[in-house]
């Protein structure tokens, strides 16, 4: 309840990147194929240090199934006003967690995503003051972490991270062991750096994503995503699991967006 109402439960100390004005953004598709209804695109930012208060936007997508957006440059630019609402000023940084598309997809997807955040920010007059970073996330993989001697192997240790020898050597990439398992295999979240012009250290986006997966507050514990996605996906399956067959997803009243930020969806 408190999280509800924009209260902040706990925080993680020294997050990296955020010795300036820094949004991070989380952005997740809600698809409800098999009831025939349109998919629900969702966007949650950051809006304070600590990334701990969340604005948030929901869009009803054209089609059935739609993963890639075509209204992401009005989210963006509204959120970059929200943060300039709560901080006095228009963010310096933007780090930006994309959740659900495949390797094939990238090109289609996310390419045209990160042409329309910059273009929010051109609209803004952001285009040379506010850099960005965005990054694909994968939970579907197929490789699998070991940790321990031959013979005697176990699950790493949370908060494992690989970014060489298995990564893909074209791009930067690595793969986080977030979550303890309790039961099984761990299985590792695959993250992808598609478009950067922060260039800072590796550590540090490594670092900021382990310990955003500690700030979702239905979970006293770590996740296996940064916060900021799962609760993109919380708002986008809340508004596309609405209604039933042939019922189209709802729209959020827009008061929502004007108000001071609050997770009221989680």
């Amino acid at each position: 309840m408190n999280a509800k109402l924009g209260g902040i439960p706990w925080a993680v100390d020294n997050l990296p990147f955020m010795d300036k004005p820094t949004m991070i953004c989380g952005l997740d598709v809600f698809h409800a194929t098999s009831l025939g209804k349109k998919s629900v695109l969702a966007l949650s930012c950051s809006m304070n240090n600590s990334a701990t208060t969340y604005w948030s936007t929901s869009v009803v997508q054209d089609d059935v199934g739609q993963e890639g957006s075509n209204n992401l440059c009005n989210g963006m630019a509204n959120a970059v006003d929200a943060f300039k609402r709560a901080n006095g000023d228009y963010p310096k940084q933007i780090i930006f967690y994309r959740d659900g598309v495949g390797e094939g997809q990238i090109e289609g997807i996310c390419k045209a995503e990160i042409a329309q955040i910059k273009q929010a920010l051109s609209i803004k007059g952001l285009s040379d003051s506010c850099k960005m970073m965005y990054l694909n996330t994968s939970k579907r993989v197929n490789t699998r972490l070991f940790a321990g001697d031959p013979g005697r192997f176990q699950n790493p240790a949370p908060g494992t991270v690989v970014d060489s020898g298995i990564t893909d050597k074209d791009v930067y990439e690595f793969y986080l062991v977030s979550v303890a398992a309790r039961q099984g295999m761990s299985t590792p979240t695959r993250y992808t750096v598609i478009y950067d012009d922060i260039q800072a250290s590796p550590h540090l986006i490594e670092s900021l994503t382990y310990k955003l997966c500690f700030t979702y507050y239905n979970v006293s514990g770590a996740i296996k995503e940064p916060s900021v996605i799962r609760y993109a996906h919380r708002l986008a399956a809340l508004v596309g699991e609405r209604g039933g067959r042939g019922h189209e997803p709802p729209t959020v009243h827009p008061g929502f967006e004007q108000k001071d930020p609050s997770l009221y969806f989680i």
